[in-house]
């Protein structure tokens, strides 16, 4: 193996890549400033844990129904003519919540409704994003592209949670909001200057009647990818709530201002940027990464779940998003390197429906809990699931592997 093939920046060689990304960044900005500016401002509205975890519900509701459609939809579709369309309207959903907030007639049910339409074009932005980065580059560098497309993506969350919280205590919620749609122009001009004749174009999927079973087949057919996909579908429903737990862990546990949740995100997503280029090292990934991320969520969750100031707080949550994004990552990479790429987009959109879409069902559970139990337990508890299912899916993926090596001898 020669050094370039270690580099975990290597895919930015390609100009391509480095356009496309430089744009994806300002809008991964814009997208996370606005995630954590709608959070404060149902917070300021009155909401408890339960109206967080309803706002956050509708904000990934619509990748939990119809993300694996999504994906279906990109796999025949021109990816790059789709990211535009969806980037305008994006755009100007921004620009309508920030109006909407500055005219002084932002209530939670209409935050509900303006988030609930941005979750749709997300869920359609989404898998279109991610497959189009992977035909910038040759096919060996599958796994180092999609790793540095999640380091860009939640580099954002350094940088816009941060702005967010800036932002809210200076100008308000509604300047943050018209922000937000301006970084989804800078993406819309990125777009406009890639070099179309320098792609590797991926073979449109193949029509058929049941394109989103067919990806679900693919998958269930891999006895590996099975266990995988119900690790991640677990801790993703259970252990990745921090936009409801960690809002609470600030303001009831920490008796801190709402602005440090905005700084506590920036400081986990420096974590999730790490986790990220930590597995763009990789050219081939294993399913033990897999395994011993997800303990490492559980181990860093608690944590920051049982941490005792604030200091302490922003000291384990670097290493809880490094966890998170390792986790992330090597599951969407494995997922891609055993199936045919003709379903990459359904299975770009499966890993997000399952990373993300999952907060429709743990975001209210989180609140109910943290309603009920306090702070410590709305984070905790996902912490005790997330060890239980790692400890589990060890358990399992040994003995399949067990079973097989013996029917080959057998054989």
């Amino acid at each position: 193996m020669t050094l370039s093939d270690t580099n975990p920046l290597r895919s930015f060689r390609e100009p391509n890549v480095r356009v496309f990304f430089a744009g994806l960044s300002i809008s991964g900005i814009g997208m996370w400033a606005q995630t954590t500016a709608v959070v404060l401002l149902v917070h300021h509205l009155g909401g408890e844990g339960l109206e967080l975890g309803i706002v956050v519900a509708c904000q990934f509701l619509p990748l939990l129904l119809m993300g694996m459609y999504a994906g279906a939809v990109v796999d025949r579709s021109d990816r790059r003519r789709l990211i535009v369309v969806v980037q305008a309207l994006m755009c100007l959903a921004g620009v309508v919540l920030g109006l909407v907030d500055l005219a002084g007639l932002e209530t939670i049910p209409i935050l509900y409704a303006l988030t609930l339409i941005s979750g749709v074009l997300f869920a359609f932005g989404n898998p279109a994003r991610q497959t189009f980065s992977t035909e910038m580059v040759p096919e060996h560098h599958l796994a180092n592209v999609v790793s540095l497309g999640a380091s860009v993506i939640t580099g954002g969350r350094i940088i816009g949670p941060a702005l967010a919280a800036l932002m809210v205590t200076r100008f308000g919620t509604g300047w943050v909001f018209l922000a937000s749609g301006a970084c989804h122009l800078v993406f819309l001009a990125a777009a406009a200057r890639i070099d179309t004749e320098r792609l590797y174009p991926i073979r449109r999927g193949i029509p058929s009647a049941t394109p989103i079973r067919d990806a679900l087949r693919a998958v269930w057919a891999d006895p590996a990818l099975r266990i995988v996909m119900v690790l991640f579908s677990v801790v993703s429903i259970f252990g990745f709530n921090h936009l409801v737990g960690f809002p609470l862990l600030v303001t009831h546990r920490l008796m801190e201002d709402d602005a440090v949740f905005g700084w506590l995100l920036s400081a986990m997503s420096f974590g999730n940027v790490l986790g990220t280029l930590l597995t763009a090292r990789l050219t081939n990934v294993s399913i033990s990464w897999i395994f011993g991320s997800a303990l490492a969520v559980a181990v860093t969750l608690g944590a920051v779940s049982l941490s005792p100031s604030t200091a302490a707080v922003f000291v384990f949550s670097v290493p809880f998003g490094i966890a998170i994004a390792a986790l992330v990552t090597t599951s969407t990479v494995v997922l891609q390197q055993r199936t045919d790429p003709r379903l990459r987009g359904r299975m770009l959109a499966l890993s997000t429906v399952v990373f993300l879409g999952s907060r429709p069902l743990g975001g209210p559970i989180t609140g109910l809990i943290g309603d009920a139990a306090g702070a410590v337990w709305a984070n905790l508890y996902g912490a005790v699931i997330t060890a239980a299912a790692a400890a589990a899916a060890i358990a399992v993926f040994r003995t399949v592997g067990s079973r097989r090596r013996s029917l080959s001898c057998g054989g």
